[in-house]
């Protein structure tokens, strides 16, 4: 009997929360320039410019993700089943290009812009891409230096990353380095 309670007590909120993920997800469907079938968005996902992105197919986009750009309309093109946690800050000003089955987790940074050493330069926009099945691990930042990650990577949490990183590799620190290799994926 306890458990009947505690599960009626509990549906107003689940209640709420069903209803603002489709609310979210009806707004964004009708907003940006292409959505997938069955990809969802939960309430605070922000787009700048939503006529500049592109999602596949199955996407979950987490509460307070945020896509924007400092200038221009390079945009977004997500591929199919990628997952982005609370928090992700994703720019793209140069241009963002994410693989099919990536997971970005919680409050990771992606930066596709640079302004040198003068902090009000005229951004330098960098094209990024990042590959198939890559994860990016709880609070990285991949710095727009780095233009590819390859396909399967994996990128520790707390990394800084700088440069490219290769298929399959595991790459920690700051600035991250290659740590090891993620074993192969089976297709």
């Amino acid at each position: 009997m306890h458990k009947t309670v505690l599960r009626v007590l509990r549906l107003p909120a689940q209640i709420r929360r069903r209803a603002g993920l489709i609310g979210a997800t009806l707004w964004h469907r009708a907003t940006l320039a292409q959505v997938g079938a069955g990809s969802r968005f939960q309430p605070g996902v922000r787009f700048d410019d939503p006529s500049s992105v592109i999602i596949g197919a199955g996407c979950y986009f987490w509460r307070g993700v945020a896509v924007s750009a400092e200038i221009g309309r390079a945009g977004l093109r997500i591929g199919d089943g990628v997952q982005i946690n609370r928090g992700v800050q994703l720019d793209t000003t140069g241009g963002l290009v994410i693989g099919d089955d990536t997971l970005i987790s919680e409050a990771a940074v992606i930066y596709t812009h640079d302004h040198g050493l003068h902090p009000w330069s005229v951004p330098e926009p960098m094209v990024k891409t990042i590959g198939t099945g890559v994860w990016i691990g709880l609070r990285a930042v991949i710095l727009p230096q780095c233009r590819r990650i390859g396909d399967h990577a994996v990128i520790g949490a707390g990394a800084v990353v700088t440069r490219d990183v290769p298929a399959g590799a595991v790459v920690a620190g700051n600035p991250a380095r290659i740590i090891g290799e993620r074993a192969k994926v089976a297709a």
